[in-house]
């Protein structure tokens, strides 16, 4: 998710010199905010009626769907993500508002990365500890938050919003500055930053680091090194796209907001089938990546709705 998050920064401070304040927060209110609604709304309550009926409650989908705003908390499943982002969108659209010569400070960022990149590193490990270790301790690993149909990871929420604000910094100058490029630092130093976030977790899954408290900071060591490791592994390696990977591309986002629910209900009616593991996780990964991709295809030939996935 730090990865995920970092990416979005990336591309914002771009698109907001090319559209503006008020017409770039229109675009994300448009492909974040009405899909988060029809989450909410729609597709949530479809994906987790297979989880009421697996638990014994056989309720009619009409009564489960009145209930899932009240009775049920209104879980938001992998939607939470869009609330947030569209947050962070906003909050980073009103900051820019405020102190409009930041973007020009901003970029520096990418210039004192690619020249001092172990200097870098230090810099943001130490700014992801403070954004999440205070409230790991606080809130616990685990604890999800929320109000309404707005969820999240009570721990996390600052080490998100501060991804988000590195990608921000590292894509002021856009993706043709030199650390986007094959020759950058990230790119040079993936296997460092890879081996290092392997070490990580290897010693986050140690039991004596449990104990003692630890877990967070190998937690940190792991979201840091590993957004930077698969950043320089794809800007070393990556020099084209194949043609189906480039068609999948625009089915991307629409994969993401439908997937959950042919997850949910691919899985119930394999349950009880005596199929072993593999032959059922084969099962729902070919139903949950076709009907996925024919929904979203079938929703973008509506010209109306490409504007949004």
């Amino acid at each position: 998710m730090a990865l995920m998050f970092f990416i979005s920064g990336i591309f914002v401070l771009q698109g907001l010199q090319r559209k503006g304040l008020s017409r770039y927060l229109k675009d994300r209110l448009l492909r974040l905010g009405l899909p988060f609604v029809a989450c909410m709304t729609v597709i949530m309550p479809v994906a987790y009626y297979p989880s009421i009926l697996e638990a014994g409650q056989h309720i009619s989908f009409v009564s489960f769907w009145l209930g899932y705003f009240g009775r049920f908390h209104w879980p938001g499943g992998p939607a939470w993500f869009l609330w947030y982002l569209l947050l962070l969108d906003a909050l980073c659209v009103l900051i820019i508002r405020s102190f409009p010569c930041l973007s020009k400070q901003l970029s520096l960022v990418p210039d004192f990365i690619n020249r001092h990149f172990f200097a870098a590193i230090l810099v943001v490990m130490t700014a992801a500890c403070v954004a999440y270790l205070p409230l790991v301790y606080g809130f616990g690993p685990d604890c999800w938050l929320n109000l309404g149909p707005f969820f999240i990871q009570g721990s996390r929420i600052a080490l998100y919003a501060f991804f988000f604000a590195l990608g921000c910094a590292a894509g002021a100058t856009g993706i043709h500055h030199p650390i986007f490029q094959r020759g950058s630092a990230l790119a040079r130093y993936w296997v460092l930053s890879f081996c290092f976030g392997a070490l990580s977790f290897g010693f986050f899954l140690v039991p004596s680091v449990t104990t003692l408290g630890l877990q967070p900071l190998f937690f940190v060591f792991c979201c840091v090194s590993f957004c930077l490791a698969l950043t320089g592994l794809c800007l070393c390696y990556v020099r084209t796209v194949p043609t189906w990977v480039e068609r999948l591309m625009g089915d991307a986002y629409g994969v993401y907001l439908l997937h959950y629910t042919f997850v949910t209900w691919s899985q119930f009616y394999v349950l009880p089938l005596a199929w072993g593991a593999v032959p059922k996780a084969a099962f729902v990964l070919a139903v949950t990546l076709s009907c996925s991709v024919f929904m979203t295809r079938t929703v973008r030939y509506v010209p109306a709705m490409r504007r949004v996935i």
